[in-house]
């Protein structure tokens, strides 16, 4: 049986996904600027990807499949290195990719090692980065 600290942290990392979710689809109005970058026609697909294998983080986390999760965590670090994910040309989006991109690679060594604890907080961490960056692109395009 899980205690109740487990189960209300899974319900704040599903709100938490849950938030990226409406964030982004909150994010993706707007014309392009100066700031922004020619939107991809495959930054859809790459979010979805994206999304995707962050639910499959969390299935990984829930059942303690540390293949799985370090796999996942490597795929989202790979899309974020993809050519499509250029959706701003400014300097703080790009450490927001930076760290989002450092909290994978943590989430993934923490699969390798075998520490439950480490990975939650390193998937925390990057959820925390996704609606940063989320906040940031809607930002901007909102000044636009």
């Amino acid at each position: 049986m899980t205690s109740p600290t487990v189960r209300s942290n899974g319900w704040l990392l599903a709100s938490l996904l849950m938030t990226i979710t409406l964030v982004g689809a909150a994010s993706g109005r707007g014309p392009a600027s100066s700031t922004t970058a020619a939107q991809p026609s495959q930054l859809p697909q790459v979010m979805r990807l994206k999304l995707d294998r962050a639910q499959a983080v969390l299935a990984a986390l829930a059942t303690e499949d540390y293949l799985a999760l370090e796999r996942s965590a490597t795929e989202l670090g790979a899309l974020t290195k993809s050519a499509a994910w250029g959706v701003l040309k400014t300097p703080e989006y790009r450490r927001h990719s930076a760290d989002f991109l450092r909290e994978t690679e943590n989430l993934a060594a923490s699969a390798r090692a075998g520490d439950l604890n480490g990975a939650t907080l390193d998937y925390a961490a990057m959820t925390f980065r996704c609606v940063q960056c989320h906040r940031h692109v809607k930002g901007v395009r909102a000044a636009d």
